[in-house]
Parts: C-alpha cells; structure tokens; sequence
C-alpha cells in the first residue's frame, strides 16, 4: 500500500509535467505557424529605411537629353531604394521654360511635402501648394491648391482638388485642373468662379 502510495504521487507529477510541456510546445508551434508569413519588425523595418538623406540640398534633374528638367531645393531628402521614389520636406521646385518653347515662362513650386517618380517626371506637391510662374513671355500666373502634379517634360499640371488662379485683372476658381505650360492652357473641371479684380 504504501509503495502503491509513494508511486502514484510520482506519477502524477510526471503526467502533470509532461501535459504542461506538450501544451507549452503546442501553444509556442501554433503561434510560430500563425505568424509565419507576417514579416518580422526588424525585417519591415530595414525595408522601410531610406538608402540615402540629403539636408540642405540643391539637386539639378535632367533629361535624357541632357536638359535641366527642374532644380530642387529642401531642407530634407529621404530616398526609397525600392521604389527609387524621393520624399522631400518643404521642396521649392525651379521648373524652367522648356528649350526650345518661346512662349513657356520658369515657374517656382513650393510645398508641405514633395514627391518625386523614379524616372524624375512627375513631382507630387502636398499641402500649401503655390505655383508662381515668372510672367517673363505673358502676366504672370499663380495657383494655390492643396494638391498638385507636375509633370515638367510633359508641360503639363493637373490637380483633383479645389484651385485658385490669380492673374493680373482677375482671379479664377474651381475643382479639378489641368494646365498645358507651353500652350498656357488653363482648364477648371467644375464649380468654376471667376471675379474681376484691378
């Protein structure tokens, strides 16, 4: 009886363990198989990180040809090296009349934030976005909006959102806009108002 008595207690305690541990690896197995696509922290991460900043920068774009496209001036620049995207803190882009163009003005872009493509044409403007051209071949023209795409070899802008125009003599106003610089074409979607002003 008393051997029974020592053996039980024994016993139990092995199956109490041996339970607790094929528990612990069921759990710990489970939650590694759940988790197995989901990309670590680390991982996600290093990812993430830009391959290069530039503070306080001037960056001169080019085409294929070998003509400036734009001039880029910012205090922040961080670049993505998957995308090969930029993302640009308070740009002040210098978009100068195309080559060749006798009626395109230089224009002067600033912004909140500032995208730039991969291939450099398109540049992404957000949040107190005004453009200003030099008026040097006509009046000169400036557009606020929160929202703006450049597209500089393209002679093209457009923006989805609420716009202002001012030119000497008379502000425009409405949603939705697209511009073509060389022919100086200025296109409001919708709700497009128009006030006279010396």
């Amino acid at each position: 009886m008393s051997a029974a008595g020592i053996n039980l207690p024994s016993m139990s305690w092995r199956v109490l363990v041996s339970l607790g541990l094929l528990a612990i690896a069921a759990i710990s197995g489970w939650s590694l198989w759940s988790k197995r696509n989901a990309p670590s922290d680390t991982v996600a991460a290093a990812d993430s990180r830009p391959d290069y900043v530039l503070h306080d920068f001037t960056l001169v774009a080019l085409d294929a040809q070998g003509r400036e496209t734009f001039t880029l001036r910012a205090p922040k620049l961080a670049r993505d090296p998957g995308t090969e995207t930029m993302e640009i803190v308070t740009p002040l882009f210098l978009i100068p009349p195309r080559e060749g163009s006798s009626n395109g003005d230089a224009w002067q872009v600033r912004a909140d934030t500032g995208w730039v493509s991969a291939e450099g044409d398109e540049l992404r403007l957000r949040g107190a976005v005004k453009a200003e051209s030099d008026g040097s071949t006509d009046m000169p023209v400036t557009i606020t909006t929160e929202q703006l795409s450049v597209f500089p070899e393209a002679d093209r802008v457009t923006s989805p959102v609420a716009v202002t125009i001012n030119r000497p003599g008379s502000i425009l106003r409405g949603n939705g806009l697209e511009v073509n610089l060389a022919r100086k074409q200025y296109t409001l979607q919708s709700e497009v108002r128009s006030r006279y002003a010396p």
